[in-house]
């Protein structure tokens, strides 16, 4: 007699994000949710995320998976619909700003894995696809920690980079006068999220090419004067990234504690939603392969002593969903 067939195992999605990869600082976040970013705050960074899922609503037992992580449940992003948005699968935008001053060639970007993968046949040319895109992007996917990491000003699909400095008399009066809450607050600020409503932030690099002059205060307002560029005033996305490929551009670039960056990590190839992956020429089942292992993402220091913040997605089988 023939043996029954067995179901397939079943999978929804659970993201989380927060200072590090460590399960026990994560926090379960509400996918597609724009006006309410979660924040992320260390010694060393201070940070908000949303992360925004094409068709997530229409998974297998999506409104259960959330109730299960106490969230609630929300339909697709705004971002989607919008120019630039129609041909991506998922979005990750971050606000953010370094709270010391970093050299441009010590932040990377990119995933850490704690076992080897059970990778796909052609997962090399995959890998060279991706490089290709990304030219700065540095990888070891058959090591028994597999990992890959790019320069992060240079990886981000996009930048936009803003000054952060209250007027010169405000921020002398709270020095001098203040709390120490109220210092605190000063240095831990960020400005307002940008995209409540699911906008798009714009490519917007010029700031960097002036922070390398002195900054002068002039005798009247106390408002910060910039010498001339000493760079180009302004790069598109693809000649920002082509700047950063050189490393004397990426060295020379330092992450400012007066800086704010806005980023945007979004791409047409994962499909978070339905567990694929899709590049030129194939699409694979992701869930084939997969170990039990989270596919996490590292903001870090180069060197790996300093984590500023994670997210991760992490499969979860579907009849391990309990709701009361």
């Amino acid at each position: 007699m023939a043996a029954a067939a067995t179901q397939p195992t079943r999978y929804r999605l659970r993201v989380s994000a927060g200072p590090s990869p460590d399960p026990k600082t994560l926090k379960p976040i509400t996918v597609n949710d724009d006006a309410n970013p979660l924040l992320i705050e260390t010694d060393e960074f201070i940070a908000q995320i949303v992360v925004r899922i094409r068709g997530l609503d229409k998974t297998i037992s999506y409104h259960e998976a959330q109730k299960q992580d106490g969230l609630k449940s929300l339909p697709d992003s705004s971002w989607f619909a919008k120019p630039g948005g129609d041909n991506n699968l998922s979005s990750v935008q971050i606000s953010c700003r370094f709270k010391h001053e970093w050299p441009g060639d010590q932040i990377v970007f990119g995933n850490q894995f704690e076992k080897p993968l059970r990778l796909p046949p052609l997962s090399s040319i995959a890998l060279r696809f991706v490089q290709y895109i990304d030219p700065g992007l540095q990888a070891d996917i058959y090591s028994d920690r597999p990992w890959a990491f790019s320069p992060l000003i240079a990886t981000m699909n996009t930048v936009n980079v803003t000054g952060w400095h209250l007027d010169r008399a405000t921020q002398q009066k709270i020095e001098q006068e203040g709390q120490e809450k109220d210092k605190e607050h000063l240095e831990n600020e960020l400005p307002p999220w940008p995209s409540p409503e699911g906008d798009h932030i714009l490519e917007d690099t010029a700031l960097l090419f002036k922070s390398s002059s002195e900054r002068k205060a002039d005798d009247d307002g106390g408002k910060e004067i910039l010498e001339e560029a000493i760079a180009p005033a302004a790069l598109d996305r693809s000649a920002r990234r082509s700047y950063f490929a050189k490393p004397v551009n990426l060295s020379t670039h330092r992450y400012r504690p007066d800086q704010v960056y806005g980023f945007d990590f979004f791409n047409p190839y994962l499909d978070f939603a339905n567990f694929t992956l899709k590049v030129p020429g194939f699409s694979v089942d992701i869930t084939k392969y997969w170990d039990g292992q989270p596919l996490t993402y590292v903001i870090k220091s180069k060197d790996s002593s300093v984590v500023f913040m994670a997210f991760q997605f992490e499969l979860i089988p579907v009849e391990d969903i309990f709701v009361e």
